[in-house]
């Protein structure tokens, strides 16, 4: 179903998950998933966003010998369309609800052929697409190839995008072009930790507090997490979701893989700007600083206050045609970039 020409509706209710993976076990994460998507839909969410890799777990063995096929993910990457699919694809239908959740996803017959995606299923159970994450981060470059596509899907509430952990927080490039044509909402499924220290303070090898913020020891994260998103939201005007991991990733038999997540699953975006509003942003219901425990946290979004308007001048004139954006004028500036970029870095 494709709703491009459609007007728009201006409200949508999100659900964004704090999900904490057992590692390496599709079928545990799936049962769990298909709890959440149920829970969220009972609840009245429309659309439900899960993390980045949770179909598998996130965390890489620590052996660096280890051949790139031998990788967990690799092993248990599959076609967008492929059988966990194809079950949260039913799972969607019968509940109604917009489903994304990050996973290993495996192109063609070539098993090294292995991406970190996110895949979108609307409420007719049509498995509308994969998003390929174009910035692997630190160890994932290990496993994971680098994708080179954008991805949004339409809805009811116009266009979505995607954009996966460090596309979102370190390049400004993709999440621009999304609010460019037309995106109210960027979806951010991610495996966020940076500034979060749990998973080095152990003891018997075990995070403390299965993994789980305590005692503040979120704060650094929290405080580089919200000027990472917040940046997105002033500088575009749209509506950025975030459905983050939490807790200690171990395997069904208890051991630790070695990376904890602080969870912080929130909605942050725009507030209308009339007299008297006295902040830019909200975080609409949510709390990244609170949101500590596996759990649903909701949003109710009025998409008229995404108003982009970073995109068009409201005062027309010869000089600026009312075009704040030049595409065509950076397209100039990465072209000159791209001739020296390798030499620079």
């Amino acid at each position: 179903m494709t709703y491009a020409n459609a007007e728009s509706r201006d409200t949508v209710r999100i659900a964004t998950v704090n999900f904490q993976p057992i590692w390496g076990d599709k079928k545990a994460n799936l049962n769990k998933m298909s709890k959440f998507i149920k829970e969220a839909a009972d609840n009245g969410a429309e659309l439900v966003l899960f993390p980045e890799m949770c179909l598998t777990g996130y965390a890489m063995e620590q052996n660096d010998s280890m051949l790139r096929g031998d990788r967990m993910q690799v092993k248990l990457a599959e076609p967008f369309n492929g059988e966990s699919a194809k079950t949260i694809a039913k799972i969607a239908k019968k509940n109604g609800i917009y489903v994304v959740y990050g996973y290993p996803e495996k192109i063609g017959n070539d098993p090294l052929n292995v991406y970190n995606s996110a895949v979108a299923i609307d409420p007719n159970g049509k498995i509308l697409g994969s998003y390929r994450k174009v910035h692997p981060f630190g160890s994932e470059v290990i496993w994971a190839k680098t994708g080179t596509e954008p991805f949004l899907f339409d809805t009811p509430w116009g266009k979505i995008g995607i954009s996966i952990c460090y596309d979102t927080y370190n390049y400004p490039e993709l999440s621009r072009y999304y609010a460019a044509k037309g995106a109210k909402i960027i979806l951010n499924p991610t495996a966020t930790s940076w500034g979060y220290y749990s998973a080095s303070d152990l003891k018997d090898g075990q995070p403390l507090n299965d993994g789980k913020p305590i005692n503040g020891n979120n704060k650094a994260w929290v405080n580089r997490f919200k000027n990472r998103i917040e940046a997105v939201t002033t500088q575009s005007g749209v509506f950025v979701i975030t459905s983050d991991l939490v807790g200690a990733e171990r395997k069904a038999d208890g051991t630790f893989m070695g990376t904890a997540f602080p969870g912080g699953s929130c909605v942050v975006g725009p507030t209308d700007d009339k007299k008297g509003t006295m902040e830019y942003i909200s975080y609409y219901g949510t709390n990244p600083e609170t949101a500590v425990n596996e759990e649903i946290v909701y949003s109710e979004l009025n998409l008229d206050n995404a108003k982009r308007n970073s995109f068009v001048n409201y005062i027309k004139t010869d000089l600026q045609e009312g075009q704040l954006y030049q595409p065509a004028l950076y397209e100039k500036w990465f072209k000159d970039l791209e001739k020296d970029y390798k030499v620079l870095y």
